[in-house]
């Protein structure tokens, strides 16, 4: 896939988008140097900046693997990390999945504040996605994080 008339880091930033893995992945098997990783768009963006965004687990789950890759990238424009994007995205289950993959995965740094002073555990609304933000906050507080839900039951 060495064409050295293709924007790699275009392409990166669209397979984000669109959730397309195929091309994901053919970008990350490119010539490494045609690539940078955290490469921001003209709005600031980076590709995990736009797999949150977007609920593209997948892509989220690959770029975790991929060195050199900053979890924490902030957006110039909002001060939102990956991590306020995914713990705000509107279905509570695909915001949990994703919240998960950036902390358990990518150690996502959930003490970050955008330019609004809010953590993505203050954007969260808790009357929607709880489980999301009881996550926030176990692993704001470095309680042990389980990939999967508790059991609440009291069946004991």
């Amino acid at each position: 896939m060495t064409d050295y008339n293709t924007d790699y880091n275009a392409l990166l930033m669209a397979a984000c988008k669109d959730d397309n893995l195929d091309i994901l992945e053919k970008v990350l098997a490119a010539d490494a140097s045609a690539i940078d990783i955290n490469h921001t768009d003209e709005s600031g963006n980076t590709a995990l900046h736009y797999a949150a965004t977007n609920a593209s687990t997948g892509c989220l789950e690959i770029l975790m693997f991929y060195d050199g890759i900053n979890v924490n990238g902030v957006d110039p424009t909002t001060g939102d990390t990956p991590l306020h994007r995914a713990a705000t995205y509107p279905d509570a289950e695909l915001a949990l999945e994703m919240v998960q993959i950036l902390i358990t995965r990518g150690r996502a740094n959930v003490s970050i504040e955008n330019k609004d002073h809010k953590t993505a555990v203050d954007l969260v609304n808790s009357s929607t996605h709880q489980l999301v933000k009881d996550y926030l906050e176990r692993a704001a507080l470095g309680t042990h994080i389980d990939a999967s839900p508790a059991d609440d039951s009291d069946d004991d």
